[in-house]
């Protein structure tokens, strides 16, 4: 079909989109990091204000930095989609360093 098409056709059609310009991958790597760093003060300030299920928020995080860490880090050539995931999992760990931080102030 279609559908199954367009999702097997995707890893190439996106290896095409960024080897065209080479200015794509510092650009999308930027806004992955921006997007991890937005997501994870969301997170911080609606569990932290609410004080509900703090330690569950807590070892969600904890364990998808260490799944994509896990993923990352066992490939000898990370695709695309895991560069970017390994961008937004370091602007969401800054964004709870920082933010740690200032509670610690």
């Amino acid at each position: 079909t279609r559908a199954s098409r367009l999702v097997v056709g995707l890893p190439r059609r996106l290896d095409v989109y960024f080897k065209r310009k080479r200015y794509r991958v510092p650009l999308w790597s930027g806004t992955f990091a921006f997007l991890g760093f937005y997501v994870a003060n969301v997170l911080s300030l609606s569990f932290g204000a609410a004080a509900i299920n703090d330690v569950v928020a807590a070892a969600l995080c904890a364990a998808f930095v260490e799944y994509i860490n896990q993923i990352y880090y066992r490939t000898d050539k990370p695709s695309y989609s895991l560069t970017f995931a390994n961008t937004f999992k370091m602007g969401f760990m800054y964004a709870l360093i920082t933010d740690a931080l200032k509670l610690g102030s």
